[in-house]
């Protein structure tokens, strides 16, 4: 996600024009709504992992933030960046040691064409695919530097069925999920009247005027993913797993 830029979706429309939505089987499009209200219904909202429940303890005892989380160590950015006018695209895995000032320890990058149309709602049944299968290859390769935590270009509960990106990812892949996205406007008419907390409007700084929307995904508390996201966030306004993932993604491309 780059600073000139809007939302992940917004970038996928201008580039794929040339599929018309009514080209899409509408059996497909129910199918994959179903799909989402099921599977939200299995989200985990909450902590579940060791790292969580750790910092969740020393907050209570009130040494937040000054202590260093021993069980918190990989985390990583999922990126897809686009040939322009074309369905050609660069699909990147990178893990990033925070007790190594953020070195990247763990890099995956592929060349990929898609294979599904953009429809709004359902970015993840055209992306997901191949971030999922990197995840799988992690896992297989270097299992020691699988990611304690995930940040994605795309949303998470911030979406219209609440399952975006993140949700998908984190539940196929069992792994606490943060989505983050430039804007939130397509999402205003069909969440109104919704009280239920969705996502956040965050700003890095007080002087920011450009927030990003930050959500959860999966296996993290609300509480946990702002925690986290304070310490990935540097200098720039969007969180380093996924700004870095997007200028490795895009320099891929530059150099072919």
């Amino acid at each position: 996600m780059s600073n000139d830029q809007n939302s992940k979706e917004k970038e996928i429309q201008n580039q794929d024009k040339h599929f018309a939505i009514d080209q899409v089987d509408p059996e497909i499009i129910r199918k994959w709504t179903q799909e989402q209200l099921e599977n939200r219904e299995k989200l985990k909202l909450y902590d579940t992992e060791p790292w969580q429940i750790n910092r969740q303890v020393f907050d209570d005892l009130n040494e937040y933030p000054n202590y260093q989380n021993e069980k918190l160590r990989y985390v990583a950015g999922l990126d897809i960046s686009f040939v322009k006018d074309e369905d050609t695209a660069c699909s990147g895995l990178f893990v990033f040691d925070l007790k190594d000032n953020f070195k990247c320890v763990y890099k995956d990058l592929e060349l990929i064409k898609m294979d599904q149309p953009y429809v709004p709602g359902f970015l993840a049944y055209r992306e997901a695919p191949f971030l999922l299968k990197k995840l799988e290859k992690l896992k297989i390769n270097k299992l020691n530097y699988y990611p304690h935590c995930i940040f994605i270009d795309g949303n998470g509960l911030l979406h219209g069925n609440k399952f975006g990106m993140a949700c998908h990812i984190g539940y196929h892949s069992d792994t606490p999920t943060i989505g983050v996205t430039g804007d939130c406007f397509e999402l205003r008419s069909r969440l109104e009247g919704d009280n239920s907390l969705l996502g956040y409007c965050y700003r890095s700084t007080d002087q920011s005027s450009n927030p990003v929307y930050v959500s959860i995904g999966n296996k993290i508390s609300w509480s946990t993913c702002l925690w986290i996201l304070k310490l990935v966030v540097k200098k720039y306004r969007i969180p380093e797993p996924i700004r870095q993932a997007d200028l490795l993604t895009r320099d891929f491309l530059k150099n072919l």
